[in-house]
């Protein structure tokens, strides 16, 4: 029966439910009345219980979505929303300085499309013509919203080819761009949220961080001893290690966050103005140290397909935190969801661990997978 307890809710699956009817209307019209399935009494006590059971579904449902950790979609973010934390939406990438040359007064018109070497779309934003001497610069925008790396001097090749363009760069890096937030991203912020408005720990500052648009990771060091620490962090200071963000932004929260006579630590600098004063931020910016991953595995029989493509998809879709150490016992979950094969030796980069750095964090690059 559908009740709910101190210990959560519980509920009858069909068939519970289905012989506590049965019982109930022998009860009332005695036993001998016939409630077989090809009777019109048993298909009716049939139709009664699979709307009770789709019922008791429904409220169960209700119930696991109002808890966080088991919540999704817009059940999780409805729960997101009582701590004043929303879903991080996609945003465009963007290109600020791309250089066009070919022949001179060559016309390009605004939306034209270029593809990168990742085969990512990208449009420009205005029209342009090049000037007397084959030259033009402009900006582009990613076709699709989303997280879009470019690198400075890499090359496009146009969607449609327009005549008198010979070449067209990327003269800066793209940024800006994010992809939306997943559910276990945005869980993860939302189990945080009670740290943002601390102004005196590290976590508070960590989960203000990662509560900005486009950072993916973040860690924050602490060193409150009066020697510099194994990670580099001198006496008194914090280090904010932080993937993705924008700089100004970023230096804002730290600025907020740290509280007085606390020193920060890291390569990158920047500024942000606070009461009326210029103060300067360091953070650092962390390495993503490729991974490769090689085994060896058996079929179970000799002329099962294994499906090694998805293997390796699995592994690339692993995601590690800053400083974490990649361990090869510890990826044998994600290789096991494929069926068919035993594994016979794993190895990341050559051993059994691959050691990650205080300001590195691991991808997942290259899969080797041999069938013997």
């Amino acid at each position: 029966m559908l009740k709910i307890s101190e210990k959560g809710i519980e509920i009858d699956d069909l068939y519970t439910i289905q012989d506590r009817l049965v019982n109930a209307f022998k009860s009332i019209y005695g036993e001998d009345i016939n409630l077989d399935s090809d009777t019109p009494d048993g298909q009716l006590l049939g139709l009664f219980s699979q709307e009770l059971a789709n019922v008791h579904q429904a409220v169960s449902f209700i119930v696991q979505m109002l808890d966080p950790y088991q919540a999704a979609g817009q059940w999780l973010e409805q729960r997101a929303m009582y701590a004043g934390i929303t879903r991080i939406t996609a945003s465009y990438s963007y290109i600020d300085d791309v250089i066009f040359t070919g022949s001179p007064k060559t016309t390009v018109p605004i939306n034209s499309i270029y593809i990168d070497k990742n085969k990512n779309k990208w449009v420009t934003t205005e029209p342009i013509t090049l000037n007397d001497l084959g030259s033009a610069r402009t900006k582009f925008r990613s076709l699709e919203l989303g997280d879009y790396t470019v690198n400075a001097l890499e090359e496009f090749t146009p969607s449609t080819v327009i005549i008198g363009i010979d070449r067209v760069i990327a003269n800066t890096h793209s940024y800006g761009g994010a992809d939306e937030e997943t559910d276990e991203q945005l869980l993860k912020r939302f189990m945080l949220s009670h740290s943002i408005n601390n102004y005196d720990d590290r976590q508070g500052m960590q989960s203000a961080l990662l509560n900005i648009t486009g950072v993916r990771k973040c860690t924050v060091y602490e060193n409150f001893t009066n020697n510099t620490d194994e990670k580099g962090v001198p006496a008194h200071s914090l280090n904010a290690v932080i993937l993705g963000g924008d700089d100004e932004k970023i230096a804002e929260v730290i600025t907020k966050k740290k509280i007085g006579g606390c020193g920060l630590f890291g390569q990158m600098e920047t500024t942000h103005a606070q009461d009326g004063l210029l103060r300067k931020v360091y953070f650092d910016r962390p390495t993503k140290i490729n991974v490769n991953v090689s085994m060896i595995i058996g079929r179970y029989k000799s002329f099962d397909d294994i499906n090694t493509e998805q293997i390796k998809e699995n592994l690339k879709k692993l995601d590690f935190d800053i400083g974490e150490n990649v361990y090869a016992s510890r990826i044998i979950s994600n290789i096991n969801l494929v069926d068919g094969f035993y594994i016979k030796s794993l190895t990341v980069n050559g051993s059994n661990i691959a050691e990650i750095g205080y300001r590195e964090y691991a991808q997942v690059n290259n899969v080797e997978v041999l069938i013997e």
